[in-house]
């Protein structure tokens, strides 16, 4: 049976950031706040998890152990993070790898997001924007009409949201839902709006919005995500592309079973259990290497998100 191994989460207060996530995954810390918590991240010298008992960050654990990930990209190729949001988020977009490594040498990023909470409730939401050319979206701007350019679309929590690189997005938050991202292992975002903080620590990048920026980019909607029951396992397929990420949940209460031949981080998001003897409660993330086989799974109302990558 092969080893698992544990990551240390990275916590990051925002302006614009909760408590929630400390309280459900009981966190000890002295921020003010966890807007964002990195269960999954491996940025050298910016954001790069601890792999518990191994003296290495992930990023160092990837390169020195290539055969437990078996996938041919040079850095690791995916994160995952947890956010809890008090206020408006920027409005924003993540570009393309290519021009991420030219002007800040690090990779772009394509994101995938659910709540952890599946109340059906409808919130307003902004998803892409309503110019039909650069030059109307440029206009807007730059007489910032922003009530003209944001494209704001229903939405119902517990649905998932993907987000292509380039698509202008937004979000805002009364402290009582935790959303669960999946993306690619990059963490550049360019600003198009901050709803005037003149916050020297949060810049905006209108040059970098134009470079990069999807138009028209009016079609995008976040969708439901109906569960289905395998081998004492409740699945819930989010997302799932080549080269991009792979994004899923899965419940267990009782036992069950779950394999597949990629590598898989699991994130503990509510109740507990364990995965071939290795407990996981909420907020704890365990790394699981490729081609480690049948998962053998007992949980008391475990709730996990499930992060992988294909080649």
């Amino acid at each position: 049976m092969k080893k698992f191994y544990r990551l240390k989460p990275i916590l990051e207060e925002r302006v614009w950031g909760g408590t929630k996530i400390i309280e459900k995954f009981n966190y000890q810390t002295d921020l003010k706040n966890a807007a964002e918590v990195y269960h999954v991240i491996a940025i050298p010298n910016h954001l790069d998890n601890e792999v518990i008992g191994m003296n290495e960050t992930l990023s160092e654990f990837y390169h020195h152990h290539r055969e437990l990930f078996d996938c041919n990209t040079p850095d690791m190729p995916v994160r995952l993070v947890s956010a809890n949001a008090v206020g408006n988020l920027s409005y924003h977009l993540h570009p393309t790898d290519e021009y991420g490594l030219e002007h800040e040498g690090m990779r772009g990023k394509v994101e995938g997001g659910f709540t952890i909470e599946e109340s059906g409730e409808e919130y307003e939401t902004i998803l892409g924007h309503n110019a039909e050319t650069f030059e109307q979206f440029k206009n807007w701007v730059e007489n910032n009409e922003w009530d003209k350019l944001f494209r704001r679309i229903k939405g119902h929590v517990g649905d998932y949201s993907h987000t292509p690189i380039g698509t202008l997005h937004g979000e805002s938050g009364d402290g009582s839902t935790i959303t669960i991202a999946f993306s690619s292992n990059g963490d550049i975002t360019y600003r198009l709006y901050d709803y005037d903080r003149n916050d020297e620590n949060r810049p905006l990048h209108i040059k970098e919005v134009y470079d990069n920026v999807t138009i028209p980019d009016n079609t995008i909607m976040g969708y439901h995500v109906e569960p289905y029951e395998k081998n004492g396992c409740v699945i819930y397929d989010y997302y799932e592309k080549a080269k991009e990420y792979v994004g899923k949940r899965i419940k267990v209460n009782g036992t069950g079973t779950y394999e597949r031949e990629e590598f898989m981080f699991l994130l503990g998001l509510q109740g507990k259990g364990s995965v071939n003897g290795y407990e996981i409660s909420a907020g704890e993330t365990l790394f699981i290497p490729a081609h480690s086989g049948q998962l053998n799974i007992i949980g008391e109302n475990l709730d996990m998100a499930l992060l992988s990558y294909i080649d």
